[in-house]
């Protein structure tokens, strides 16, 4: 019923008191907040009482709101200001990517897990060298899509220095993934030699 609004329509419909409205962007929404929420703040309990709070906030103040263009910046945005609001200082996230192999055989899939494993532990550990700006970055821009406009005013930074914090990013990342190549070459070429 509601799939089919664009942003801007289904906002209107929460300001003009509609629940349904209101519960479909949490069904949509909540899983993507709540992602993010964990990158900002590893503490679920806390994560789900500001993702929560947020959209009893939205409801209760739905007669002051403003029409919004994109519904994800809106809450993405706004569930970062209820986070940093319940925490004494900001805690480094960890951004991790799960990545899925598909193989046929008992043996490929075993060998395709345990490479996984190493792959990611490699990247797990590049990131980890990044400054937390650094991934945060990268997980608003890639992960959840937004653009840079967007993602400038999540992160209180202007549209330059977001240009500036994602590319010092991507250069590290670039500059540290011939290990991850190299180590994924010496895994199967390990494989094949056998």
């Amino acid at each position: 019923m509601y799939g089919h609004l664009h942003d801007k329509a289904l906002w209107s419909k929460v300001i003009e008191g509609d629940k349904d409205a209101l519960a479909f962007i949490y069904k949509t929404y909540f899983n993507s907040l709540y992602q993010y929420g964990m990158k900002l703040q590893p503490d679920e309990g806390l994560v789900k009482d500001c993702i929560h709070d947020l959209f009893v906030t939205i409801w209760l103040s739905r007669e002051r709101l403003s029409v919004t263009d994109s519904i994800r910046y809106y809450l993405l945005a706004s569930l970062k200001r209820k986070i940093a609001s319940q925490q004494q200082k900001k805690l480094p996230g960890h951004f991790g990517e799960n990545t899925n192999s598909f193989t046929s055989s008992p043996e490929e899939v075993l060998i395709g897990e345990q490479s996984n494993l190493e792959l990611r532990a490699k990247l797990g550990k590049i990131m980890d060298q990044l400054p937390r700006r650094q991934k945060e970055i990268l997980y608003l821009r890639y992960y959840e899509g937004l653009d840079t406009k967007q993602t400038a005013a999540i992160m209180e930074l202007s549209v330059n220095s977001t240009y500036v914090l994602l590319s010092k990013a991507i250069n590290y990342l670039k500059k540290h993934s011939d290990k991850l190549i190299i180590t994924s070459f010496l895994i199967f070429s390990e494989f094949f030699l056998k």
